[in-house]
């Protein structure tokens, strides 16, 4: 007697198995994005929430075993001695026994484990047996199905290649970076909120405070550092989740909690006198954090970056849509594609393939994706927020501004210079037409001798009143010139 499933018989082995195949893809070209809509609709926060066990490189493999397991079992089953309920049935548990195993392996989140396998059942109940017995009239919508699990067999292959781990180092998330490309000492630095902060701190003189954007992290500011700290100390960190810092327990990960992470750094190091240099979303966790101490700052050097409400219809409104809801972090956590792309569109020259892996090197991991994907949202859910930032720019307002502006950075266009350039009257602007988000990394030989001559000119000789009590100097303890830590560093003559 022959076994039949729909009208394949066993008789011709080879032409049964490619058979199965065949239907076993076009099912798992079905399952997989049935999964990937029930992982991003379950209610979680974008990024920082995504259940990195069921991204991609993980759950498309374990669909694709799946579909062919129950298509094997509708083609070895007969029709005759297995009723077609009893054959769903029998498939569902299967699926269901594996897919609770994985998710007690992974240690899902129960309510992501109930939705994925629900999806999952769902398939191997109905699609499978289904899809097992199409008849030939059905080959064209089988080749269809196929070439789309292809398809998603390609992309998960791309997803697993895009996935660095970090050999372990002194600090969680540390990797070496090597000295012909970035030649600093890293530091490390635990602060009393748990947070774990990766900075560099190079050279001696007036403190110039380096905050990064996203996707980024400090390592953005080597080309300026490398060449200011012969005259300045440089410091630049990475905030808890980018680059080499880890976040305390609990930790939000919004800009304002950031804002005190730096705030935190500050005191901990002593810092004072500091001119900000900032960029991108480094401009609201600095200017925050100025806010609040602004006899802390002496300067103000900006650039590309904002301090107030985005309206939705703008490119930066839009990409803060896209970009913090679901489609930026199907990208960004399968494919690290927010932070590759942004890296690589926005800068004009280009980069060696060694400095383009130390820049995404700290979201290759999985687990370390996240804040990446959970930033652009903020630009639109932080609006709160960032109105009670605008409204207290009037605390900065006599603090001399340097600020460069990249003309072809469609995020950041020439309304929001006008509204610094109102907000700081002692400023100074220095226009690049051809530079883009990562002007930096373009224009670094020009803003050198430009941060000189701002902090030379109008720091160094500042005559202004301060609207802050005069330090204490007496107090302060005597700093040892080249040495480390806090004490490291010279007294600056107050202005």
């Amino acid at each position: 007697m022959s076994v039949e499933a729909g009208n394949v018989t066993h008789r011709n082995i080879p032409g049964n198995l490619l058979k199965m195949f065949g239907r076993a893809l076009a099912a798992w070209a079905c399952i997989v994005p049935a999964g990937i809509v029930a992982v991003e609709l379950y209610p979680h926060t974008r990024g920082i929430g995504f259940p990195v066990g069921l991204r991609l490189a993980v759950l498309a493999p374990v669909c694709g075993a799946l579909s062919l397991l129950a298509t094997a079992l509708c083609f070895s089953i007969s029709a005759a001695t297995l009723s077609a309920r009893r054959l769903w049935a029998l498939s569902c548990i299967v699926g269901f026994v594996v897919l609770s195993l994985i998710s007690a392996i992974l240690r899902l989140p129960l309510g992501v484990s109930v939705v994925t396998t629900g999806i999952s059942i769902l398939g191997f109940w109905w699609l499978v047996p289904a899809i097992a017995r199409w008849g030939d009239r059905s080959v064209f919508v089988l080749a269809l199905l196929s070439g789309l699990g292809v398809l998603e067999a390609v992309c998960s292959g791309v997803s697993l290649r895009t996935e660095r781990i970090a050999p372990p180092a002194t600090i969680g998330s540390a990797f070496p970076v090597p000295s012909t490309i970035f030649d600093v000492q890293p530091r490390f630095l635990t602060l009393s909120s748990g947070a774990k902060i990766h900075y560099v701190d190079e050279g001696s003189g007036p403190v110039l405070l380096f905050l990064h954007g996203n996707p980024s992290w400090s390592f953005q500011w080597r080309e300026l550092i490398i060449r200011l700290k012969s005259n300045y100390r440089c410091i630049a960190l990475d905030y808890p989740g980018f680059g080499m810092s880890d976040a305390p327990p609990d930790f939000g990960f919004t800009p304002g909690e950031e804002s005190l992470i730096v705030e935190e750094f500050v005191d901990q190091l002593k810092l004072k006198d500091i001119t900000l240099v900032v960029q991108d979303w480094g401009g609201p966790i600095g200017l925050a954090f100025a806010e609040r101490r602004p006899e802390l700052i002496r300067g103000l050097i900006l650039g590309s970056t904002w301090a107030w409400p985005t309206d939705t219809s703008t490119p930066r409104g839009m990409y803060s849509l896209i970009g913090g809801g679901p489609v930026g972090e199907f990208i960004q956590m399968n494919f690290n594609g927010l932070t590759e792309f942004v890296v690589g569109r926005e800068i004009n020259r280009k980069l060696s393939a060694d400095v383009m892996n130390i820049y995404t090197r700290p979201s290759g991991p999985p687990n370390r994706r996240g804040v990446e994907a959970f930033y652009p949202g903020q630009i639109d859910a932080a609006t709160p927020w960032f109105r009670e930032l605008e409204v207290s720019l009037s605390r900065l307002r006599i603090k001399p501004a340097l600020i460069f502006w990249a003309l072809r950075d469609t995020g950041f266009p020439l309304q929001d210079l006008a509204r610094f350039e109102a907000a700081f009257p002692d400023h100074q602007t220095i226009r690049f037409p051809s530079a883009k988000h990562f002007f930096f990394e373009d224009e670094f030989e020009a803003m050198v001798p430009q941060i000189q001559t701002f902090i030379s000119l109008k720091l160094n000789n500042r005559t202004v009143k301060l609207d802050v009590p005069r330090p204490n100097i007496a107090r302060m303890a005597p700093c040892r010139k080249g040495g480390s830590g806090p004490a490291r560093g010279t007294f600056h003559r107050w202005p």
